[in-house]
């Protein structure tokens, strides 16, 4: 089931960026606009973080170049249902195909608002906050230069199914 989202879509121009995903003008890396990208999101839904980037497999890539990726390394999940991340099928999907792979896939980078680390350099989850990594989710019915960053909503208009289970009656003696 493709869930409903809060989003917001930013442009750059990927010419701005040379060939290690650093801005050519001042060496902001791709990587730190996303960042900006982050924050400009949670000022404009303060109570929400993103948790879900789209872009296109360029954009991705420019994103791993940027991250300093090793050449084994690829950023991203395939989309299997149209251009929504489906939060049960996608995640599958991927995995049964990075089985097949001579890649190692990276599904998820750290948020610009995790700021705890542990003694290796690696982010600290800060669920209280519902601060997560940010999906990495390749869309390719985007354009180059553009990203969308998202946050799954909770759907109030859809009625559960209430499926009735037969359950025995127990006599307690």
């Amino acid at each position: 089931m493709i869930e409903k989202e809060i989003s917001e879509t930013y442009s750059f121009n990927p010419d701005d960026f040379n060939e290690k995903g650093r801005r050519k003008s001042d060496g902001l890396s791709f990587r730190d606009l996303i960042k900006e990208y982050e924050r400009d999101f949670h000022h404009r839904h303060s109570t929400e973080y993103a948790l879900n980037l789209y872009c296109n497999s360029r954009t991705m890539g420019l994103l791993e170049r940027a991250c300093d990726a090793a050449p084994f390394m690829m950023y991203g999940m395939d989309l299997t249902q149209g251009n929504g991340f489906d939060a049960v099928n996608d995640p599958f999907i991927n995995h049964e195909m990075d089985k097949r792979s001579e890649r190692i896939y990276v599904y998820g980078i750290d948020s610009a608002f995790m700021t705890n680390f542990d003694e290796y350099g690696i982010p600290i989850l800060s669920e209280g906050e519902d601060i997560y990594p940010l999906t990495l989710l390749i869309d390719n019915t985007m354009r180059d230069g553009n990203l969308r960053l998202a946050v799954p909503t909770l759907d109030d208009d859809v009625e559960e199914e209430i499926i009735p289970v037969d359950v025995p009656e127990f006599e307690f003696v």
